[in-house]
C-alpha cells in the first residue's frame, strides 16, 4: 500500500498544534535539574500519534504478495468476478469529488 496524501485525516491539525506547542515552549525556562546537565525532551500525544502512524506506514509492505497470489489464481481459474455496480458507483462518486 502506497499513502501519497495524508490529507483529511487531521494531519494539518496535528502539525499545527506541534507547531505551536513548540513555540509556547521556547519562552519557558527549562526546568532545573541540578548540575547532571541531562536535557530532558517531552512529546506531546499528538505528536506520539504522529510517529505511531509513520511507523506504521514504514511497516506495511507496498504490495501484498498473498493478495496478489490469490486474485492471479482467481483470474487464471476463470472464477474471478466483477461487481459492476460497485464499479459503476465508485466511478460516478469518483467523478462528483474530483477536484479541479
Amino acid at each position: 500500500m502506497k499513502i501519497t496524501e495524508l490529507t483529511g485525516i487531521g494531519i494539518e491539525q496535528i502539525h499545527t498544534g506541534q507547531a505551536k506547542a513548540v513555540e509556547g515552549t521556547r519562552t519557558q525556562k527549562p526546568p532545573d535539574h541540578g548540575s547532571g546537565g541531562v536535557d530532558v525532551l517531552h512529546f506531546s500525544p499528538q505528536a506520539r500519534l504522529l510517529n505511531q502512524a509513520a511507523q506504521i506506514v514504514r511497516d506495511t509492505p507496498e504490495v501484498r504478495p498473498e493478495k496478489v497470489l490469490a486474485l492471479k489464481d482467481s483470474v487464471e481459474q476463470g472464477t474471478y468476478t466483477v461487481d459492476t455496480t460497485k464499479v459503476a458507483n465508485k466511478l460516478i462518486v469518483e467523478m462528483l469529488t474530483e477536484k479541479a
